[in-house]
């Protein structure tokens, strides 16, 4: 598959555009949280290890990003809340395919646990899913930088 792992691992971790949802219900605490994402992909010889991030999340950005920085190349297609989930849906149209994503996150107040389905297609139309897991605490208010 031309589509680099390391390319699709960034995507991945980037999942980015997801600011703007309206979620005043969601069961979900304002501040630093503490983000670790564990990736498992069919044929890979050795676990990838989990990778452990922190961000500033609100209600109002309520989904994970590695990055402030968006990719031009992804597409919201769908973003929703309902109750204390939030789910999404995303496209990013690469030079050598496409990736969709897919995501659901569960808020428990100081804590989420979630999931994201990515499926990479080649320009041949050949497809690899990657399952990522994800689980969040809140460590207290943002810094006031």
């Amino acid at each position: 598959m031309k589509v680099s792992f390391f390319a699709v691992l960034a995507i991945i971790l980037t999942l980015v555009c997801f600011s703007g949802v309206q979620a005043a219900d969601l069961n979900m605490k304002d501040g630093l949280w503490e983000i670790t994402t564990k990736v498992e992909m069919k044929g890979m010889p050795a676990n990838i290890p989990p990778t452990v991030t922190k961000q500033c999340m609100t209600k109002k950005e309520s989904v994970p990003q590695q990055s402030k920085d968006k990719n031009p190349n992804c597409k919201m297609v769908d973003q929703k809340v309902s109750g204390d989930s939030v789910t999404w849906s995303m496209i990013c149209k690469e030079k050598d395919g496409t990736v969709d994503s897919k995501g659901k996150i569960t808020y428990k107040g100081d804590t989420f646990d979630g999931t994201t389905t990515t499926t990479i297609k080649d320009k041949s139309g050949k497809a690899q899913q990657i399952a990522t897991k994800m689980s969040g605490k809140r460590l207290g208010p943002c810094d006031k930088k």
